[in-house]
């Protein structure tokens, strides 16, 4: 069991973990690296095009990209974080579980898989997600979007602390990169355009940490055999239903109305992008395998910046952008493989 655990945390550190706000960030903890030997996916037999899986993870990165856009209009709009993680985790778990249905894949509801849907929903969703909706009513979608690098960079310090990875110069040298993109942010004055949201980021900082927290506890946890659909739409659901009570006891419930405003669009735009997602994030998969999928963390990052700039006119200063190149150098470090070969960790 502890040979599993290590060996999917290094395969999470080497970045098979697709970033994203609208859920499936946690919903890859599960999704990405099933438990059963990997076959040779069509990509690698040659029985489909590259050009096919590749322009669907650019189409995916980029719409993952655009749901920190969404949620920071469902923030603007007055769209409270707890009932903005609840709706994404209701529609989101219905839609994976529709999925399961149509597949006829039966979601276990034995005690094992309980304390997994309740725990990874929890640590992967509820959390992060209402921390993150949280923070990005505070900061531009684009120093947003560079705290989600950080997942693979603290994996890997929690890796090393329960001694589940080796310590390698090279890759620790990546950690530090990461924390020096942080100082770029917080301490110059003129880095953020209000000086005042520096916390805000150090808040924010606390999702990529959870979420790191929940690659370690998934692999942990996972119960035997289990298939990834069913896993997912059970997290999801468990998180919706650990928020429901706190949703109602705190009387934020959030329900879209006419005429459609800020807040709408990016709650709508949120389920909508989800669902799409979801089939294409699971299409690739399929077509190339997870460590293909790994590149589309860097897409969504680049793009995440990139909407932020076409829908709120965003701007980022100097050090921000120093900071983006030490977090990317950090991610590109940490994401080598321990032979020191240069290639992203399979």
């Amino acid at each position: 069991m502890s040979r599993f655990c290590s060996l999917m945390v290094r395969r999470w550190i080497g970045g098979a973990t697709p970033p994203s706000l609208a859920l499936p960030p946690a919903l890859a903890y599960v999704t990405a690296m099933d438990s059963q030997p990997q076959q040779i996916t069509p990509l690698a037999a040659g029985q489909v095009s590259l050009a096919l899986p590749l322009g669907m993870i650019l189409l995916l990165g980029s719409m993952w990209g655009l749901s920190f856009s969404f949620s920071k209009m469902a923030a603007n709009g007055g769209v409270h974080a707890v009932a903005y993680t609840f709706w994404q985790g209701l529609a989101a778990g219905l839609i994976v579980a529709a999925i399961c249905r149509l597949r006829r894949m039966r979601i276990p509801l034995g005690r094992e898989w309980l304390r997994y849907y309740f725990t990874i929903g929890l640590t992967g969703i509820a959390l992060p997600n209402v921390n993150l909706v949280a923070a990005i009513a505070h900061l531009p979608t684009g120093v947003m979007v560079l705290t989600i690098p950080f997942v693979p960079l603290i994996t890997y310090g929690i890796a090393i602390g329960l001694k589940m990875e080796r310590f390698t110069p090279l890759r620790f040298a990546g950690v530090l990169c990461g924390l020096a993109g942080v100082a770029l942010i917080v301490l110059p004055k003129a880095s953020l355009p209000d000086p005042a949201a520096a916390p805000w980021f150090l808040l924010a900082l606390a999702t990529p940490a959870l979420y790191a927290t929940t690659n370690v506890l998934a692999a942990r946890l996972r119960p035997p055999d289990a298939k990834s659909l069913p896993l997912a739409a059970g997290m999801l659901l468990a998180a919706a239903t650990l928020l429901t009570p706190v949703v109602f006891a705190m009387d934020v419930l959030y329900l879209p109305s006419l005429p459609v405003g800020e807040a709408e669009i990016g709650m709508l735009g949120q389920i909508a992008v989800s669902s799409v997602a979801y089939l294409i994030f699971f299409e690739v998969l399929r077509l190339a395998g997870p460590v293909f999928m790994s590149f589309t963390g860097y897409i969504v990052t680049l793009t995440g910046i990139a909407w932020g700039v076409v829908l709120f006119g965003e701007s980022h200063s100097p050090w921000v952008w120093g900071a983006a190149c030490l977090i990317f150098t950090g991610l590109a470090l940490v994401n080598l493989r321990r032979n020191g070969g240069g290639q992203p960790s399979a």
